[in-house]
């Protein structure tokens, strides 16, 4: 607890062991996928790269045998689970320190390992089961505390949907984890995914929509920018895309028990994408007739929900104007996001916010993601 307050993070990271997939992988696939370098920055499936992460410039660091950061700063804040390889005892022992009761946990480089267009869907699949596994794992160390969320092979729908209920029924993992750059030519709205959506809805398990700036997928303000821009763009940018297809191509509309997150790109874009789309849906002036029946916000704020950090400015904007039932809070830990905020301000300063109710704080913190994951917490 924080301030009188049960707490939920509701994106948290875990940091891969480099030889996850040598350990998890059918021996036959061990030798198609390559991770090396330091910091895993040499991230391969069949011979090709699935991050560009070796090209960012000044990538001078030790290899410690798992995903780290060069950055003194960094080390010295998260020392205790560096220290002991970020293993999930030194997760929760860091969530005590924060106030957090529960998290929900997203991958590191699973960001990145099976987000290639022309991957072998087998081994995509293979790859899957393998981060998966692990991930349930993982969680074994507290159940009633964390809580992962999976990947699927996009590649061959039908093989994620196969994916989907093994990771669900058997692994007990609460989320699908999902880029929101296009993908083997497809979008959010394309119907090849509508068997995932409808399998995700009956399950109840939520698409967790999650950039990352390294990938090599087309990605908004990568023609433009490679490092400080690219980041600044593209989780927002990518995110209203996103939101676009669930909320006003008509995914939402079809699939009224899906539950979609929007997460890791603040939520002061949102107010102003929904004004934007309804708007554009009232006038149905700019191009085409409406393709969805209801305002796309009407959709936003049955099905949606976004994600903050615990000190966003704009938090009480997104409240006024789309209501407090909708929004919840993310630290990003331990990633670079959480630097100088842990363990004091990752929570605190949502938990202190006196320009949001008590009421509010309540929902963000704890009631709208028991709602979001379906923790039955």
């Amino acid at each position: 607890m924080r301030d009188g307050f049960k707490v939920i993070d509701a994106d948290r990271h875990v940091l891969e062991p480099s030889d996850l997939y040598q350990r998890y992988l059918p021996e036959r696939f061990k030798n198609r996928v390559r991770l090396a370098g330091p910091n895993q920055t040499v991230r391969e499936v069949d011979g090709k790269p699935v991050s560009d992460s070796a090209q960012r410039p000044g990538r001078v660091m030790e290899d410690y045998g798992y995903i780290f950061s060069s950055s003194q700063r960094w080390r010295e804040c998260f020392a205790d689970a560096y220290e002991h390889k970020f293993d999930p005892a030194s997760n929760v022992r860091d969530m005590d320190r924060e106030g957090i009761d529960i998290s929900v946990l997203f991958p590191t480089i699973g960001l990145y390992i099976m987000w290639r267009d022309d991957i072998d869907p087998e081994l995509s699949a293979a790859i899957c089961r393998a981060y998966n596994t692990w991930l349930a794992e993982y969680c074994d160390y507290d159940r009633k505390r964390l809580h992962g969320v999976m990947l699927i092979p996009l590649q061959d729908p039908a093989r994620a949907v196969a994916e989907l209920k093994y990771a669900r029924e058997k692994l007990g993992l609460v989320g699908i984890f999902w880029r929101p750059n296009k993908f083997c030519g497809r979008t959010f709205a394309s119907p090849d995914y509508y068997p995932i959506y409808e399998t995700a809805a009956d399950l109840g398990v939520t698409i967790c929509v999650h950039e990352g700036a390294r990938t090599i997928l087309p990605q908004a303000g990568s023609d433009r920018y490679s490092e400080f821009g690219r980041h600044v763009a593209c989780h927002p940018l990518e995110q209203m895309l996103a939101c676009l297809n669930f909320c006003g191509d008509g995914v939402l509309e079809k699939f009224p028990k899906l539950k979609v997150a929007h997460l890791e790109s603040g939520c002061g874009w949102v107010p102003f994408w929904l004004e934007r789309m309804d708007e554009h849906w009232e006038h149905e002036s700019h191009g085409s007739a409406r393709t969805v029946k209801e305002k796309p916000s009407f959709y936003f704020k049955r099905q949606c929900w976004t994600s903050c950090e615990a000190g966003e400015e704009l938090a009480p904007v997104y409240v006024e104007h789309v209501g407090d039932e909708r929004l919840v809070i993310a630290t990003d830990y331990p990633h670079s996001d959480a630097i100088d905020k842990f363990p004091d301000r990752t929570v605190g300063d949502m938990s202190r916010n006196d320009k949001l109710s008590r009421e509010a704080r309540q929902k963000i913190l704890w009631d709208n993601p028991v709602q979001l994951f379906g923790l039955g917490a």
